[in-house]
Order: C-alpha cells, then structure tokens, then sequence
C-alpha cells in the first residue's frame, strides 16, 4: 500500500512538472504569432499612409515658381493679338508673377500684356512701314515747333476747340479752324532734330495698374508715348500727370480677336458681327473715355482688322475726328495701313514687339532689332509692355540712343515727316 502510494505520488509528480511547462509553452505561441501579426501590420500600415514612394531614400525640396494658368483653348498667339488658325500661331506666354500673387488691376495688365504679343509676325521685324499725314494742320498752317534745347510743356487738356460733348462724354473733333486733335495732342519735335535713324516708343496697358502707370511716367524719358487701355478708373487724371511729364498718349480701342467671345477683349468690342452703326456707337463710348489723346493704337483685333467691311467705318470714324491710327504691328495680315492710306488717316504700324516674353535678353534683341530697322529705313516704332522689367530696361536703353547715334521721338513724328 505504501509502495502504491509511493508510485502514484512518484506519478503525480511527473504528470505535474514537465506536462504543465510544456502547456505553458504551447499557450506563448499565439500570443507571440499576435505580436508578430502587429508589428507587421502596423509597419505595412505606415508605410500605406504615407504615401511616400521614396521613404528611406534622401530628399531634396527644391521651391518651384507657381505655373501659369494654362491659355484658354482658342487663344491667340502671345502678342498684341490673340490669333487663331488662319496665319498666326501661338508663342510662348508673358512670364509674369504668379496669379495668385496679383492684384486684380495687375492681373489685368498682366493679361493685357499677353494679348500685346499675341500675333507677332518676325516678317515685319525688319521694316517700318510709316503712312500718313505731313506736319501742318488742317487750316495750312504749320504748329509751333520749340527750338532744339528749349524744355517742351504740353498744353492741358482738353482743347475746348477740339471737343464734342456727347451723352456718353467728350468725344475728339476738328475744329473749326482745321487743326486736328492728332496734331495738338502730339507731342512737339524740336527744330533741328535730325530726320534719320529716328526710333518711336508706345508703351501700352497704361491705366489699369495704379503703381505700373505712375512707374512708366516717371522712369521714361518724355518722348515715349504712353498707350492707355479704356477700362482704368481715374483715366483722365492719369492723362494729365502723363502730359504734365511731356508723354503725348493714346487710346487703345478693343477689336475682335480670332476666338472670341471665348477671348474677349472687354466691353464695347468693335465686332465684325456688328453693323455699322453699333460699332459707331462702341466706338464713340470708347473715344468718350478720356480727352487729350493723338489718335489711337489697335488692342488685339486679328478678326477685325482683316474685315474689310467692319473695319472701313471705324477708320473713316476716326479721320473725321483728326485723329492718328496706330496699328501695333502684331498681326502681319492687317487691312487697316492700306485703308487707312486709302482715306487719308494718317496712320503708322509698329514693327516689332519689344517684350514678346518679360526676359531682358529678348528685350535687349528687340530694341536692338529696332536699331537695325531705323539704320535701314530711316525710322522704326515698337511697341511694348507697361510691365516694371520692360520700362526699366527701355529706361535704360533709351538714355545710351543719343551717343549710339540714334534719335528718340514721339510716335507721332513718325507720321509728320
């Protein structure tokens, strides 16, 4: 019994001691195939979440400019103009701050800007074409011409003689003694200017940016001629500080682009659409816009400018107002020099525009193609931005002319020779 007793106590021991160690160890297992299943997970997780397809490799952060807002589908060459299919094609866009940093008055020069190159035609990069009207007035009689070093001061305006008061505003006329608003808005040449190697300067989308317009009067010289866009506030007060500097100015008129409406120029559009008589009326509220102006200078217009039938009105518009008409050279297609020669306007094309892209070096190209062009044929005109990177290098430019043998003039003398 006590043998037995023994045997099963000798028994119970071992049934208790390696049998429980072994229980033990089994029950580890899943717990330690739960913490392996988490920490797997979690790192698979992580790795999910993150979305880095270069975790653990080195990275550098590299700040890129904000891109431009890609062109509207039917949009124009960069340039003056927006064409379309039929002989422009597009260039590269005005490089410019990016949107979100403008303000709405500098977004809009900023698109003013693209549409001025908009159109560029290289074929006309190396002529000026200069049509038009000798300097006398319309009486015979020949304006006052300061004499060579005496400081020139713009008459104010507007001329009472020379205004046609309307319900939209004052619109341009000719007075009864014959003179021509072109003439005595136009900025005087000295006697005794030479008439070779002349060089003219319209700097456009003046009135729309506040700080870009007081920029482009106090850093040009006087002879260049200030182009404004109808659409400013306080136009007429920006004309006056203009004059007050000696920059004889401009009214850009808003013509149909290929494109639009989806490219729209702004309100009261000369349309080919439109007859005649409501493209007077646009044209009226534009020219009602301010006083004091030589003439005016197309903004886009490669539709209109190519429609005969639209674009004669305009025209026969603006020389029964003594008024000078300015093509701005971007569209190699335009109608508007011939015709214009046709009626007796007196009217000029550009040959280049100065700053296709906002990049010194090709403004630096342009002007110095605008030298080569006044070299060959005696006069040139450009036409160029109101953007802070193109007045400041034509500032510059412009004051190295006189000892590189060239002579700055207002764009109206170009049409008084």
């Amino acid at each position: 019994m006590v043998a037995k007793t023994a045997a099963s106590g000798s028994s119970g021991s071992m049934n208790g001691g390696p049998a429980d160690d072994k229980g033990r160890r089994i029950g580890l297992l899943p717990i330690a195939a739960i913490l392996v299943a988490i920490l797997y997970g979690g790192t698979f997780a992580w790795l999910l979440l993150s979305d880095s397809r270069l975790a653990g490799e080195p990275v550098v952060h590299v700040a890129l400019a904000p891109e431009e807002p890609p062109a509207p589908p039917a949009q124009e060459e960069p340039g003056a103009e927006k064409p379309g299919t039929t002989s422009e094609t597009e260039t590269p866009a005005t490089q410019a701050p990016g949107p979100d940093t403008l303000s709405p008055e500098e977004r809009a020069l900023l698109e003013a800007a693209q549409n001025l190159d908009k159109g560029v035609d290289e074929d006309i990069a190396s002529e000026v074409r200069i049509l038009g009207a000798e300097s006398v007035s319309g009486n015979g009689t020949k304006p006052d011409i300061p004499q060579a070093g005496a400081a020139i001061v713009l008459a104010p305006v507007p001329d009472p003689n020379l205004v046609e008061k309307t319900a939209n505003g004052p619109l341009p006329k000719i007075g009864r003694d014959g003179r021509k608003p072109w003439q005595v808005y136009a900025r005087p040449v000295p006697a005794g200017t030479p008439t070779d190697r002349r060089i003219a300067l319209v700097v456009s989308g003046m009135g729309i940016s506040e700080s870009a317009t007081a920029h482009a009067i106090e850093a040009l010289p006087p002879e260049v001629t200030l182009s404004f866009a109808p659409y400013g506030s306080n136009l007429q007060q920006w004309i006056d500080k203009a004059r007050e500097a000696g920059h004889e100015v401009l009214l850009e008129l808003p013509m149909e682009p290929f494109g639009y409406p989806q490219n729209d120029p702004g309100p009261h559009t000369l349309l080919t659409s439109a007859d005649k008589a409501e493209n007077i009326s646009r044209l009226e509220w534009l020219m009602s816009r301010f006083t004091g102006y030589a003439g005016v200078m197309n903004y886009q217009g490669a539709r209109f400018t190519t429609s005969p039938s639209a674009l004669k009105p305009v025209l026969a518009a603006l020389e029964a107002r003594g008024l000078l008409y300015v093509d701005n050279g971007a569209s190699a297609r335009s109608l508007a020099p011939g015709l214009a020669r046709d009626i007796g306007l007196p009217a000029l094309q550009a040959n280049r525009i100065v700053d296709p892209v906002q990049n010194p070096e090709v403004i630096a190209t342009s002007l110095d193609m605008l030298e080569d062009a006044s070299q060959q044929s005696g006069e040139a005109l450009g036409v160029a931005s109101g953007f802070p990177v193109t007045v400041d290098a034509l500032a510059q430019w412009t004051a190295a002319l006189k000892q590189d043998g060239f002579v700055l003039v207002p764009a109206t003398a170009l049409a008084r020779d």
